[in-house]
C-alpha cells in the first residue's frame, strides 16, 4: 500500500540513470511507500501460510513478491518515457497480483481486505473515481486468474496473531494517510498564502512602476520652469482634440500668448528676473483654465492655449481677462516695479482653420499683429 501523494513542490526530481531525464516525483514517492507496506504485506501473508507448511517455491515467490517486486517497478517506472504513466500502470499491476494472491489464499477476510482497499485507495488519490473504478477492475482479474489456475476456495479465517496484526496494519495506513492528506494540505495552504504575499507584493511594484510611468510622463510633457505641458505635449494632442471637436460639431481655439519686451527685462534685470515674470504669466494662465483646456509654453516667452468647445467671442473675451490680469501683477527687480503686459491673438477652428497646423498659423498671425499694433493687446483672426 501507498501513501496519498505529497504536493509536487515538495519533492525534487532526480535524473534517471539509462535516460539522463527527470524522473516524476511520484516514482520516487512511490517506491519509498511501495517497499515497506509490501514487506508488511508480505509478513501478513507469510503469517497466514506458516500453520500450513506451505511448498518451498511458494516462500521463494513470496519473497519475489512482496520484496523484489517494488525495486523492480521502481526501476521499470523510473526509466520510462512517461514516468507518470509507468507508475499508474505500477500501481494498476498492485491491484492485479494482490487480487490473485487473495483468490490463491482462499479469500482469507482480513488480509483480502487490505489487499483490495490497498489499490483503491492508492489509485483514488491520483486518478479519483475512474481510479478506483480501475483498481477494483484490475483486482478482481487478479482474482478471476487465480482461481482459474488454483482452484476456487473460500477459507476466510484468519489467526488472532494475523488479524490483530491486519488491524494494526490497517489503522496505522489509514492515520499515515490522514497525516500526509493533512501535512499536503498545510503545505497547499502554505503555497496558496506565498503566492498571495508574491501577488500583493507584485501588484504594489506594478502599482510603483504606473506611478513612476505617469510620473516620468509628466516630467516629459511638463515645461520644468513654468509647470506648463510643452511642445511635446502639444504635438501629442492638438489634432486629436481636433478631431474630437469637429466629430462633436463644436468649436476650438487657439490662443497665442506673448510677453511684450521680454528680452529687455532679461538684458536688463538678469536671467533669474525673466524666470520669474515667466512663471508669474504662466500662474495667471492657468488659473484661467477650464477643466479640458491645454496650456503649452510654445516658446521662449511665448505661450499656446487649447480651448476644446470655445468659439472664437468667449475665447477672445478670455484673452482680454488673461492680458488684465497680467498687466495687474506686482513684480519687481533690485527695488524697481516691472511693469509686464502681453499680446495675444485668437484664432477659431473651423471658423479660421481646418487643421492644427493652419489653426496655429492663424493663432500666429494674430498676435503678430497684435505686436504690429502696439502690443499689450488682443487680436482675432481675420
Amino acid at each position: 500500500m501507498s501513501k496519498p501523494p505529497d504536493p509536487p513542490t515538495t519533492t525534487t526530481p532526480r535524473a534517471g540513470p539509462a535516460s539522463g531525464r527527470a524522473s516524476h516525483w511520484v516514482v520516487h514517492m512511490n517506491h519509498i511507500n511501495r517497499s515497506w507496506s509490501w514487506a508488511l504485506l508480505g509478513l501478513l501473508v507469510g503469517l497466514h501460510l506458516w500453520p500450513s507448511a506451505p511448498a518451498g517455491w511458494v516462500w521463494w515467490v513470496l519473497f519475489a513478491q512482496f520484496l523484489l517486486y517494488p525495486q523492480l517497478a521502481y526501476l521499470l517506472a523510473r526509466r520510462a518515457s512517461e514516468p507518470l504513466t509507468a507508475e499508474i500502470r505500477n500501481m494498476l499491476c498492485d491491484a492485479f497480483v494482490l487480487g490473485g494472491w487473495s483468490a490463491g489464499m482462499g479469500f482469507p477476510l482480513w488480509i483480502a481486505f487490505l489487499l483490495g482497499v490497498g489499490p483503491c485507495i492508492n489509485l483514488v488519490a491520483f486518478q479519483g473515481g475512474q481510479g478506483v473504478l480501475k483498481a477494483l477492475a484490475a483486482h478482481g482479474l487478479g482474482m478471476v486468474l487465480a482461481g482459474a489456475v488454483l482452484g476456487w476456495r473460500f477459507e476466510p479465517h484468519t489467526s488472532l496473531p494475523v488479524t490483530l496484526l491486519s488491524m494494526a496494519s490497517l489503522s496505522a495506513y489509514l492515520v499515515v494517510f490522514g497525516l500526509s492528506a493533512q501535512t499536503r494540505a498545510v503545505k497547499l495552504d502554505q503555497v496558496r498564502q506565498r503566492l498571495r504575499r508574491n501577488e500583493q507584493a507584485l501588484q504594489a511594484q506594478l502599482d510603483e512602476i504606473r506611478l513612476l510611468q505617469s510620473q516620468l510622463k509628466e516630467e516629459v510633457d511638463r515645461d520644468h520652469l513654468t509647470g506648463l505641458y510643452n511642445r511635446r505635449h502639444l504635438a501629442a494632442t492638438i489634432d486629436r482634440e481636433l478631431a474630437r471637436c469637429a466629430r462633436d460639431d463644436a468649436p476650438i481655439s487657439a490662443m497665442m500668448v506673448d510677453i511684450d519686451h521680454f528680452k529687455l527685462i532679461n538684458d536688463g534685470h538678469g536671467h533669474p528676473v525673466g524666470d520669474e515674470v515667466l512663471k508669474a504669466v504662466a500662474e495667471v494662465i492657468s488659473q484661467s483654465l477650464r477643466a479640458g483646456d491645454i496650456a503649452c509654453r510654445y516658446g521662449g516667452e511665448e505661450f499656446l492655449l487649447l480651448l476644446p468647445g470655445m468659439p472664437l467671442g468667449a475665447a477672445e473675451a478670455r484673452a482680454h481677462d488673461i492680458r488684465r490680469q497680467v498687466a495687474l501683477l506686482n513684480l519687481s527687480a533690485h527695488g524697481v516695479a516691472l511693469q509686464v503686459h502681453v499680446s495675444v491673438g485668437v484664432a477659431e477652428a473651423p471658423q479660421n482653420a481646418t487643421d492644427s497646423a493652419s489653426l496655429v498659423r492663424q493663432a500666429d498671425a494674430a498676435l503678430y499683429r497684435a505686436k504690429h499694433l502696439g502690443r499689450n493687446r488682443v487680436e482675432i483672426s481675420a
